[in-house]
């Protein structure tokens, strides 16, 4: 049987993509995993630091498949084929690992909702986001700053995570033949080349 630390953070980790953060409680943490609430204290000091330390875990996984994607890359890639690496996440997750499928299904969950503690960790990965994703979109687009690309980053990602909350579908169920990824990608691409913010 795991040990106490991991099965916390298991049952953490469960709970946030089953109820995020805002229905997950002490108990619910403790009861799943076998554990008394004193442990969640003694080990990660409170529930909110035990929740920001797995979404700390989950973002550094998320970012770092993503990086490995965009790292294959080769130099010469159109704007398209990063965008289209950049939406993995958000497309669905026919054929996908479970494991990165559940992985972003608690991050897109953490940010639709502002879950504390995926906020807490943000900064954590912001570096690599710059080095990995900013480097490539700034070659091909000169004509934006870092921070215009970083509001635009910031903006795309709440627009797809927003695509996995509940309602969104209706939109989207009404066209069976919509092909998705094209579609989000010629969006993003046109927005990405618009003028820069005067």
């Amino acid at each position: 049987m795991a040990d106490t630390v991991s099965r916390l953070r298991e049952a953490a980790e469960d709970l946030l993509l089953i109820q995020g953060q805002a229905g997950t409680t002490l108990r619910d943490i403790t009861e799943r995993a076998g554990a008394n609430v004193a442990s969640v204290s003694y080990h990660f000091g409170s529930k909110d630091a035990l929740l920001a330390e797995v979404f700390g875990a989950l973002l550094q996984e998320a970012t770092t498949i993503q990086q490995r994607r965009l790292d294959a890359l080769p130099d010469e890639a159109s704007l398209e084929d990063v965008v289209r690496v950049w939406l993995t996440p958000a497309l669905p997750a026919q054929g996908r690992d479970p494991r990165e499928a559940r992985l972003w299904t608690i991050i897109h969950r953490g940010m639709t909702e502002r879950a504390p503690g995926l906020l807490a960790q943000a900064d954590a990965v912001r570096p690599l986001v710059e080095q990995h994703l900013i480097e490539r979109l700034a070659a091909r687009l000169p004509h934006l700053s870092r921070e215009e690309l970083m509001v635009r980053h910031a903006a795309t990602l709440a627009a797809t995570a927003a695509l996995g909350s509940q309602g969104v579908e209706v939109f989207l169920s009404s066209d069976p033949g919509t092909h998705l990824a094209d579609r989000l990608v010629t969006w993003i691409v046109g927005g990405l080349r618009a003028p820069a913010t005067p």
